[in-house]
């Protein structure tokens, strides 16, 4: 019976010990999360976020005691994440954000947050990468402006004005394929103008390229795309001169006449009508012809010629 009695004590003895204990590791966790949220209301996120990962872990060590202090700082830790990364970023510190961001997108999923911090962290992240991917572009870094604005579209996959730039960076890197595709996703998304001019613009280069090597096909090919893309006199030119060396006489009266059109008082007009003249006489339209051969008489760079046509060859009345 003595034994008993013993026995008893100890076991009482015990569990006012866990209680005490138990009441003990409550109190260091309310402590570290006071601490924690403190730290916060001073901006002090990184010291905050350490005291509220502790009071989590010693709240969680505790069940159901420690249940109120875990939904607190759950709630609170991807907030301060967020604050942080936001914070850097408006400091400049933008590429510093970045790991912040990620825990904030992180420990939300985690937590199971129900504030939709993960739709502001992603449209921050979306900002934080455009900003990087500018500067990337205005220091001609194209490959690191490629990346970062991939990364932004991840996340915004229709921001055109992404696009634009990622066909900028990817046609100054002479990836003419992924600059076409991107542009053709910039117009599909608000950038139809810019887009357009940009898609020209990559055309004429090969156009002019081809010139250089006399790929007469290719300069026909790549200037009909730029001139659908806009109205462009050197397209129209180029497109003029390709059509009339692969001997393709309707499309090359369209383009001359387009030239003519834009600039009715440029300075090198006679070369036009002298192009229009050579078109419309392989075409059989000889009064047409004569028309303009007429109009450069004067021109001591087209006389000998246009005097021939007009009185030998043409018999221009």
């Amino acid at each position: 019976m003595k034994r008993f009695k013993i026995f008893v004590s100890t076991a009482f003895l015990i569990a006012a010990c866990n209680v005490f204990l138990q009441a003990q590791d409550l109190n260091t966790a309310i402590e570290a999360y006071n601490l924690g949220a403190t730290a916060a209301q001073e901006g002090n996120y990184v010291t905050a976020i350490e005291h509220l990962d502790r009071a989590l872990e010693l709240g969680s060590a505790l069940g159901e005691e420690g249940a109120s202090v875990v939904t607190d700082c759950k709630n609170l830790i991807p907030q301060l994440y967020l604050r942080y990364a936001k914070e850097l970023a408006a400091n400049g510190d933008v590429a510093s954000s970045l790991p912040f961001l990620d825990k904030a997108a992180e420990t939300a999923v985690k937590y199971g947050d129900q504030t939709g911090i993960q739709d502001e962290v992603k449209d921050l992240t979306s900002k934080v990468y455009y900003i990087i991917a500018n500067e990337a572009f205005g220091k001609k870094d194209f490959a690191g402006a490629i990346e970062s604005y991939k990364k932004v579209l991840e996340l915004d996959p229709t921001n055109g004005i992404a696009y634009l730039r990622l066909g900028q960076s990817a046609a100054n890197s002479n990836m003419e394929d992924e600059a076409i595709a991107s542009l053709q996703k910039a117009a599909e998304y608000g950038q139809a103008d810019n887009a357009r001019k940009l898609m020209a613009s990559i055309y004429l280069k090969n156009a002019l390229g081809a010139q250089k090597n006399k790929d007469w096909e290719q300069v026909y090919q790549s200037a009909l795309k730029a001139s659908e893309l806009t109205d462009n006199v050197q397209s129209y030119k180029l497109l003029g001169l390709s059509a009339m060396e692969l001997k393709r006489f309707p499309e090359a009266l369209v383009a001359w006449e387009n030239v003519m059109r834009a600039d009715p008082q440029a300075k090198d007009i006679n070369t036009t009508y002298y192009r229009l003249a050579v078109v419309n006489e392989s075409l059989g339209n000889k009064s047409v012809a004569c028309s303009f051969y007429n109009q450069i008489l004067t021109d001591p760079n087209f006389k000998s010629i246009a005097e021939y046509k007009i009185k030998t060859e043409l018999k221009c009345e």
